[in-house]
């Protein structure tokens, strides 16, 4: 892989106007650099000379007047400026070799005679050029004659002799007038700004070109917080993309460490890594492309020092028209917190960029916050761990600027030392959200549902507030880890089955690969963050298999899986039902009696202990059971799934709690406590009904029993319902049952 680096001066880059030479005054034009504005005081000057192609900007739109001129790259100035033909390489200077980036200019100024190199038989290319030093070039250069005129600096006693000729000739010649303060300076150093002004004065005062004067710049279009970066930087292109180039800037130089390629079946990740040199800071690069032709881009710089370190991720795009950010914040959210997850300070991604192109081609990028944390990890004494982040910040990091038919687009990646910052955005040719009021719909669903829909993505997978109870917990409280029940794009299949948007397809296809990531070689999944209460009750910490996590798993893949056409659309279904046909063998069970049981919520890992079982993972349970069996036709999912009915029937009266809500849990010995779920039992019970409404009917009156009973609970609390529960209900011709109050999409 070859990797471009732009460590000089002289970058090539496209910013030529049609500009004649003879023009006097100059029409309001597009701004070509970030930092060259109409306040900039030689703005006509670098306006013109860039016009004339013998000056460019750096690949990030910016000019850098500020940034020191070398001799070497003064010499390729003048090369250009004067037009002097090329001189082939000659070994004339130690300093110089023939695939040096000066060659051109050291050669075809020293034949000229405009620069005649050092004593100790280097050209000193890399040495600032003085003030001084650009008068004895400029002088020479262009020709220029005495005219008698008397000069005199305050410091002429500082001017070396060999250069008193030159500063002389510059004066009289109104090339320079000195300082402010009566002085030439002559030993500082000169700048980009400085040195076209000196070089335009020249070309002016010996004919070769008339000034443009007067110009404006056409305001630019700018969203967010655009910082203007003086200091030369080094810029790395990474070949992420057709179509735009993306770089990296940084101030330390960047070592590339390779790629690598990994083939999903669903999508396919390219990782570019780089170090940071003099620190102990890494960055990766995921490009995830699907088969749309949509991609994501992850990015994570891990900082393994107490140092700072910022790299800025730039992505510059050509043949612009127009763009406009339509962003989340226009539905604001409202905070509030609880006692199970406290206070969520994440929000919403930042917005999508609309882009329409000079073709008239419209295609929308949706671009994140960032995310900055740390990795916390605690280690057993069996060696297994949990591993949490603590989330420091949420950072609107999001800018651009558009100049003439080029968007820039930054996003500075702040690392404050020991941390990992991640960011991510989606690109597409086309339209994310085919209509408007489509993408209006979700982004204040977003802002409803804040705690429930991902916006920390990474390319492990996201990452979502944690539980209070969960370790390891930072003193902030602001834990955030992979919830698997998360990592599974439930409701963005809901959404994709209803409208089939682009944005919902790829955050789809992107769940398929995160769950694969995180599942590794296993045949199911297994949490990696330790709750307390279940450590508390059990001794159980992390990993161990939650039964509800990978039941809606099997279920999501399945699903999904059938839309996209997969060809192992029920491998996760089959896997977690075998899990469950062999959990009473292993103990995992709560007995009822000789042929009924219940199967525990959770499968410890390395510890040994029995668990409760709750309503809603046995329901869960076995509706994963019996869709196994429909769909395999194995009589040992449907003796399982009977096994675990058959304990519900046996048990009803004991589940309906005097208010006719259910109780959560049934302990190993057999006492039927806690608050169950305002409307997640109610799903799953109406799941349970339908299943087996085919397969065998003479289940259903004690289904019917605990229907009834939950949903007068929640119609005499006007606890509403959630959207399953209508349609399920609307399925089974019971919507005389629906409770009264609101409607949600997930639920509580």
């Amino acid at each position: 892989m070859r990797i471009r680096k732009f460590f000089v001066f002289f970058l090539t880059i496209s910013f030529i106007f049609s500009i004649h030479t003879t023009v006097t005054q100059a029409e309001s034009i597009d701004q070509k650099f970030i930092d060259i504005n109409n306040n900039y005081w030689a703005k006509d000057e670098v306006t013109q000379l860039v016009g004339l192609e013998i000056i460019n900007g750096y690949p990030d739109l910016h000019f850098r007047p500020s940034v020191d001129v070398s001799r070497g790259q003064a010499a390729n100035l003048l090369t250009s400026a004067l037009k002097l033909p090329d001189s082939p390489y000659q070994p004339i200077f130690t300093d110089i070799s023939a695939k040096s980036s000066y060659l051109k200019g050291v050669m075809a100024t020293y034949k000229a005679g405009i620069f005649n190199g050092k004593p100790d038989k280097t050209f000193g290319a890399g040495d600032t050029l003085t003030r001084e030093q650009m008068a004895s070039v400029i002088a020479r250069a262009f020709e220029l004659e005495n005219t008698g005129e008397e000069i005199s600096f305050k410091d002429d006693s500082k001017i070396s002799a060999s250069h008193k000729e030159g500063v002389t000739l510059l004066a009289q010649h109104k090339i320079t007038t000195g300082k402010e303060d009566g002085t030439f300076d002559p030993k500082s150093g000169v700048n980009r700004g400085t040195f076209v002004v000196f070089l335009h004065r020249a070309m002016v005062a010996t004919g070769k070109i008339e000034p443009l004067s007067d110009v404006t710049f056409n305001e630019a279009p700018t969203n967010g917080k655009l910082e203007t970066v003086r200091e030369i930087q080094n810029i790395v292109e990474v070949p992420l993309s057709t179509g735009y180039k993306t770089y990296i800037r940084s101030k330390n130089d960047l070592k590339y460490l390779g790629e690598t390629t990994t083939e999903y079946g669903y999508a396919t990740d390219t990782v570019y890594t780089y170090r940071v040199v003099n620190s102990k800071a890494t960055l990766e690069i995921t490009r995830r492309d699907f088969p749309n032709n949509d991609y994501l881009v992850f990015t994570s710089l891990i900082n393994d020092s107490n140092t700072p370190v910022q790299l800025d991720l730039l992505m510059k795009s050509s043949n612009i028209e127009s763009s406009k950010l339509i962003s989340y914040d226009r539905f604001p959210i409202e905070k509030n917190e609880d006692d199970t997850f406290g206070y969520d300070p994440t929000t919403y991604p930042k917005g999508i960029v609309e882009t329409k192109t000079v073709s008239n081609d419209v295609y929308q990028t949706m671009f994140s916050k960032l995310y900055r944390s740390k990795q916390l990890t605690l280690t057993y004494s069996d060696e297994a761990k949990s591993v949490t982040r603590d989330l420091k910040a949420e950072v609107d990091a999001f800018s651009d600027i558009q100049l003439g038919d080029e968007q820039l687009t930054v996003i500075p990646l702040k690392s404050l030392g020991s941390d990992i910052v991640d960011y991510w955005f989606m690109k597409s040719n086309e339209l994310l959200f085919k209509t408007r009021a489509s993408m209006d719909s979700w982004m204040l669903e977003s802002a409803v549902n804040y705690r429930k829909r991902n916006s920390w993505y990474t390319a492990d997978g996201p990452y979502n507030k944690m539980a209070v109870t969960v370790e390891p917990m930072p003193s902030s409280y602001n834990g955030f880890g992979r919830n698997l029940l998360m990592v599974k794009e439930d409701r963005i299949l809901k959404l994709y089955e209803e409208n089939k948007e682009r944005y919902f397809e790829n955050l789809l296809i992107n769940s398929f690969v995160n769950l694969q990531v995180f599942k590794g070689d296993k045949t199911y999944w297994e949490t990696e963050v330790t709750s307390t209460y279940l450590k508390s009750l059990y001794g159980i910490t992390a990993p161990f298999v939650d039964t509800r996590f990978n039941e809606q798993i099997a279920l999501f893949l399945y699903k999904s899986g059938k839309e996209f056409g997969h060809d192992n659309y029920n491998e996760a279904l089959r896997n977690y039902a075998d899990l469950l046909t062999t959990q009473k063998s292993k103990g995992n069970y709560i007995p009822v009696d000789g042929n009924s049981y219940y199967i525990s919520d959770y499968f410890p890992v390395t510890q040994n202990v029995t668990t409760h079982s709750s309503m809603n993972h046995a329901l869960g349970g076995m509706n994963i059971l019996l869709t196994a069996y429909n769909e395999f036709g194995d009589v040992k999912y449907l003796t399982t799934a009977t096994s675990i009915q058959t304990a519900i029937n046996k048990d009803k009266n004991l589940w309906i709690r005097p208010d006719h809500d259910i109780w959560y849990k049934v302990s190993p010995k057999r006492e039927f406590v806690g608050r169950d779920y305002n409307h997640l039992t109610l799903e799953d019970l109406i799941n349970s009904y339908t299943l087996w409404q085919d397969i065998d009917p003479s289940h259903l009156p004690f289904i019917k029993d605990l229907i009834v009973s939950k949903a007068t609970y929640l119609d005499q609390n006007q606890l509403g319902y959630t959207t399953k529960i209508k349609e399920g209900f609307e399925r089974l011709g019971m919507l005389d049952l629906l409770p009264r109050g609101p409607e949600y999409t997930d639920a509580n």
